[in-house]
């Protein structure tokens, strides 16, 4: 393996690393190497583009006058933005984990009075403490999610820390699969050498260069075209004639898909007919066009009303009322008295009530017999709660419940009278003022 002359950067065309091999003319930061401190690119806290930046400030600091580059340099010599460059200072500058920013700021002034470029500096390494030691042209030409492995494989190889594309995808936030896959991007570079299956456990072990090594191979030969479009005249994409099999007349059907002679398309759409032109009168063939809207409702086109024989049973003392009743009402009560028989009520019980609840109704107070059994006659209520009580009466035998009465005299109205209010119609007591002195069974519905 030889490195090439001058081969292209990888990814950037503004101050990327501008060749892998080494020239006469390499600057002089080509063989300069950074350390990037474990907390940076190690515990998620920084983004890759912050590590970056971090690195390359690092390696401007260790100039005599330290780093002075602006922001429009720092992005320039980075290949981003000025706002993407802005965005990644702004995160190393605020406080870490430890209160601590990794990036500072020094405001400087001349002997004239005028301000100067700002210095920056990065917060430096404690004693003893992990770091990443990585070359300043790897931090150029990766993108920022490969230098952060590229850091993160220096790191392993120089402690002799085994790993794994789990724990590499965990470091970089990403699934295993992409942590293999970049960690390929990185070898088929030529910035890592893996050698799979040779560590311990059948671990891969890395190799780690400083800069790209890639294998120099014989380019093939430019094909000869002979101004044709294809590699070979004999087997191009285009023919030289055109072949009378492909467009025969014989085998081509009048309307087929695959039709290849242009016709005189005598059976295309007719002409269009564009006389109307003006707005109003576009407008008024539109308007005219619009389907009426019906005065009236449109009557009901579901599906026929059917009823279980289990229902039809419950509903036999009210059987004459249910032929005024509207077929969405009906389906509501059907519903309801389903509801009641799947929860254990008896079929007995629930006709029982609609018998002694239509005994004691006026027919005249009866105005919507819809209403009046989905509002009075199946929802059960009740004082105790008990399961054969109704309204304050028993389902069976229609007498008072004695539980709902033990409850009146334990709870007095409170209306400062002696006795409950007490339904004009039926009898039922009740605790509060009664409107128009009528129940809710009782009472007429507008």
């Amino acid at each position: 393996m030889h490195q090439p002359a001058r081969p292209a950067e990888p990814r950037r065309i503004s101050g990327g690393a501008g060749g892998a091999a080494r020239g006469l003319d390499e600057p002089a930061w080509y063989r300069q190497k950074v350390k990037i401190p474990k907390r940076v690119w190690g515990t998620g806290r920084y983004s890759p583009g912050a590590v970056a930046y971090h690195a390359q400030i690092t390696a401007l600091a260790q100039r005599a006058d330290g780093c002075r580059a602006g922001v429009l340099t720092l992005a320039g010599y980075m290949g981003d933005s000025k706002r993407t460059a802005e965005r990644y200072l702004a995160e190393l500058s605020a406080p870490g984990p430890d209160d601590i920013p990794e990036l500072t700021t020094v405001r400087r002034t001349d002997a004239a009075g005028d301000g100067e470029t700002a210095e920056r500096r990065t917060r430096g390494l404690d004693r003893g403490e992990h770091f990443a030691f990585v070359a300043v042209l790897a931090v150029k030409a990766l993108r920022h999610p490969l230098l952060v492995l590229y850091a993160a494989l220096a790191y392993a190889v120089a402690t002799r820390t085994p790993v794994t594309a789990a724990e590499l995808g965990a470091l970089l936030g990403v699934t295993e699969r992409s942590a293999r896959r970049m960690t390929n991007e990185l070898e088929g570079a030529g910035w890592i050498t893996v050698h799979r299956r040779t560590g311990d456990h059948g671990r891969h072990e890395y190799e780690i260069h400083d800069s790209p090594l890639r294998l120099v191979v014989d380019e093939p030969l430019p094909p000869d075209t002979h101004g044709g479009s294809a590699a070979d005249t004999t087997g191009g994409s285009l023919a030289s004639k055109e072949d009378p099999e492909l467009t025969d007349v014989r085998t081509t059907p009048e309307r087929g898909a695959f039709r290849r002679r242009r016709d005189e398309r005598k059976w295309g759409p007719g002409p269009v007919d564009n006389s109307v032109t003006t707005v109003a009168a576009v407008a008024g063939t539109f308007r005219s066009a619009r389907p009426a809207r019906p005065s009236a409702r449109p009557a009901y086109a579901g599906p026929a009303l059917t009823l279980s024989p289990r229902v039809w049973a419950v509903l036999e003392p009210v059987r004459d009322l249910l032929p005024t009743v509207p077929v969405f009402a009906v389906r509501r009560i059907a519903r309801e008295i389903g509801a009641q028989l799947d929860a254990g009520t008896w079929p007995e019980d629930i006709r029982d009530q609609i018998t002694r609840l239509r005994a004691w109704t006026p027919a005249e107070d009866i105005r919507d017999p819809g209403r009046w059994l989905l509002g009075a006659v199946l929802p059960p209520r009740s004082r105790c709660q008990l399961p054969g009580c109704h309204w304050g009466f028993l389902a069976h035998t229609g007498a008072p419940c004695k539980a709902c009465a033990e409850i009146t005299t334990a709870h007095p109205p409170h209306t400062g009278l002696a006795r409950p209010h007490a339904c004009t119609s039926c009898g039922w007591t009740s605790p509060t003022p009664l409107p128009l002195q009528r129940c809710a069974a009782c009472r007429p519905t507008a």
